[in-house]
């Protein structure tokens, strides 16, 4: 009884917090969802998938395509792989980042939070497709919950197609300075998918498939990530995780991401026991690719503020 009453004090506690509502239900909601709740996103026979959360204007799906997240994964700092990789050969090292060079062998699923974007991604998903790349962008957030009318915040900050953002936190903590300024923010509700209960269902449909995951979800990183790490067993079922993680780069953001119910070292948090756990034996994790300003195949966000996306113009041409 003592526990439960711990427990009740911890998820009810909203002191503190500017967003006290939005944090409770996440805690409350996790992992609600059936394993059923997850065939819309037709994983069925995917032998090998890429979990994009964050479509933006497509441009990780373009970049996964191209190859880009292969280098990531062959050519980063040593510290973002487990222990053993610089006693890998080069050999080694190329068979185990094999797969994130034929992307076409991959189902993948890009996950868009903000409504207005999916007509325009739905354009390019015609595209993918017709070149026979198995290529899906879904109209939801990407997070710790399984929902069909989850709330979000979407931000608008450029008067062009693709000016429009969800954020998970306030758009000042993500961005610095406020630069894209944040001219209209909406609460909306709608479809948000557990990313733990993602790699669940694909592990129950294919046990040796081959998973890769990138977050690029404008602070929601850490709730998306924490019932997944908090699962070695099925964190190890995941070859390639990259992550942009934001509100983390200063002393200052750090103290601010406490506001949202968040640990200062949030991030030093999640990555010492991903590491962990790629140390456990078998399991298959090689890489946590990370960066506090741009997500792999991306801009770094100090070129991206100043970009012809965060500018007003009355093009729908994909931004430079």
């Amino acid at each position: 009884m003592l526990l439960l009453a711990v427990l009740l004090a911890l998820v009810n506690d909203t002191s503190g917090s500017r967003n006290g509502r939005w944090r409770k239900r996440r805690l409350r909601g996790s992992h609600r969802a059936a394993l059923d709740d997850y065939s819309a996103l037709e994983l069925d026979g995917c032998g090998r998938v890429f979990l994009d959360g964050g479509s933006n204007t497509g441009e990780s799906v373009r970049a996964f395509i191209k190859g880009h997240f292969h280098s990531c994964g062959l050519r980063s700092p040593s510290r973002q792989y487990a222990s053993y990789w610089s006693q890998l050969s080069q050999a080694e090292r190329n068979a185990a980042m094999q797969p994130l060079k034929e992307p076409a062998s991959f189902c993948v699923r890009s996950f868009e939070a903000a409504p207005a974007l999916l007509p325009l991604l739905r354009r390019q998903e015609q595209d993918h497709r017709a070149q026979k790349y198995d290529v899906r962008f879904v109209e939801a957030a990407l997070g710790n919950v399984t929902a069909p009318d989850e709330s979000r915040r979407v931000v608008r900050y450029a008067d062009n197609v693709w000016g429009v953002s969800a954020s998970g936190l306030r758009w000042g903590d993500v961005h610095v300075g406020d630069k894209p300024v944040a001219r209209e923010t909406t609460s909306i509700s709608g479809q948000s998918y557990d990313l733990r209960g993602i790699v669940a269902r694909v592990r129950s449909l294919n046990a040796s498939a081959v998973v890769a995951i990138k977050l690029d979800i404008e602070g929601s990183e850490y709730w998306a990530l924490e019932p997944l790490v908090a699962d070695p067993e099925l964190l190890c079922s995941v070859s390639y995780l990259f992550v942009e993680f934001h509100s983390a780069a200063s002393a200052g953001q750090r103290r601010v991401a406490q506001s949202y119910g968040l640990r200062e070292d949030a991030f030093e948090h999640l990555k010492g026991r991903i590491h962990a756990a790629m140390e456990r034996p078998g399991c298959r994790l090689k890489i946590l690719w990370r960066s506090f300003w741009a997500s792999c195949g991306d801009k770094q966000r100090f070129e991206w503020r100043s970009s012809e996306q965060t500018r007003d113009s009355t093009s729908t041409e994909l931004p430079a």
